[in-house]
């Protein structure tokens, strides 16, 4: 029998054990912690953390590579929250999907859509001409809505206080999520702006796990945000997006921006202790279970925010089991919502969150990320849940509480 031995000249292995901890392959104790704690629903495929790590310790790349184990993997990180050594499943993950070897598994969809960033700032290849188009349209909107001129979506303006960055669905699919978006803004009464050289605050170059494009796409919305002199950029309901553009930026670009970021569940909050906006807490007269987000919650620790928001805007809020640092992922995580192909997988991967959902026993769901609204909302639908699935700023909108009202 021949025998297996660690082969550091692999390229995946060659990536890895770089740093005490996180990409610390070489001192994994194949305990198992992390394959008990993978959300995957079990008997139906699915990837394997501790066999992930093995193959790559052992240089067994071709047979990682071809598994379909990495991309099944949603870079939630709950695999190795515990793990005793510190190893981070979404280092070792990204690393392997980077390398030339892996590039044919990387989806169709996700490489399209970093190409059209790359290009025009946009995944889903919105032209600049395009978006002042959608954006003066919306503007007329908000402008009947609120009854007032001057309440528009302001572009491209320079020393706003506020610079806000959208999720790719509110500039398609999910219009109205920039309406309400824009609502607050007017309300917040601060100067505020989009950009029309970047409209898009994702970036799927950290899925694909290649760091150079991943910062390519950071400094395009740095540079364009500092050319603007914005105070503040203001991003999405978007988790892996708040996780690279504030967790990760400074490390990625190697200085500090010349402006502050924060998510619209933060600054909506902000708006709502000073006294600039109410919410009415009884706009939802029953409990609203909260879901955390991987990249807000467990990668970037932000938990008490949008509880804390969500109490302002419904009767209690409550938690699924298990919850915050130890939360179950939504199934859509690590680019497999950015997949059109991944549906299947998807609905087997949420089945845990499925389960917590139904147990919770409640009408309806928060969450601060638009993709796991998306997850969500499918997922809710296919199983025949019964539960509306909301956006917590979404509902923060909704709460409002106007002179007029």
């Amino acid at each position: 029998m021949s025998k297996a031995t660690l082969r550091d000249e692999a390229p995946i292995f060659s990536l890895l054990n770089k740093s005490e901890k996180g990409d610390n392959i070489s001192e994994c104790l194949t305990c198992g912690v992390c394959s008990s704690r993978c959300s995957w629903y079990d008997g139906e495929g699915g990837p394997v953390p501790r066999q992930i790590v093995r193959m790559a310790q052992l240089g067994l790349d071709e047979l990682l590579i071809e598994s379909g184990m990495l991309w099944d993997c949603m870079l939630c990180n709950r695999c190795t929250e515990e793990c005793p050594v510190g190893i981070s499943m979404e280092q070792v993950v990204r690393r392997a999907r980077s390398i030339k070897a892996a590039a044919h598994i990387v989806p169709e969809d996700l490489s399209k859509g970093i190409k059209n960033r790359l290009e025009l700032g946009d995944v889903n290849a919105l032209t600049k001409e395009e978006f002042v188009e959608t954006v003066e349209w919306l503007s007329e909107e908000l402008s009947d809505e609120m009854g007032d001129p001057e309440a528009i979506i302001p572009y491209d303006q320079k020393g706003t206080r506020f610079l806000y960055l959208p999720n790719p669905r509110e500039l398609g699919i999910n219009l109205l999520h920039l309406t309400a978006m824009a609502r607050l803004f007017y309300l917040f009464k601060e100067p505020w702006t989009m950009s029309s050289r970047h409209t898009d605050v994702t970036n799927w170059g950290y899925f694909i796990g290649k760091d150079d494009i991943c910062r390519k796409m950071a400094l395009q919305i740095v540079e364009a945000a500092e050319e603007l002199e914005a105070d503040t950029l203001v991003l999405s309901e978007c988790g892996h997006g708040y996780f690279v553009l504030k967790t990760l930026l400074e490390d990625l670009i190697g200085r500090k921006p010349r402006f502050n970021v924060v998510a619209m569940p933060e600054l909506t909050l902000q708006m709502v202790e000073n006294g600039v906006i109410e919410l009415d807490p009884k706009t939802i007269d029953e409990p609203v279970a909260y879901h955390d987000p991987c990249n807000l919650g467990r990668k970037s620790g932000m938990y008490e925010i949008p509880r804390k928001l969500l109490s302002f805007c419904c009767k209690e809020v409550v938690d699924l089991t298990p919850n915050r640092e130890h939360a179950i992922c939504c199934g859509a995580g690590g680019g497999l919502v950015q997949d059109s192909n991944s549906v299947n997988r998807r609905m087997i991967a949420g089945k845990p969150k499925a389960e917590q959902i139904k147990a919770a026993n409640v009408k309806h769901l928060a969450t601060a990320c638009l993709s796991c609204h998306r997850q969500l909302g499918e997922l809710v639908k296919h199983d025949d849940l019964g539960v509306k699935v909301h956006t917590v700023v979404s509902l923060a909108v909704e709460a409002l509480v106007t002179k007029n009202s």
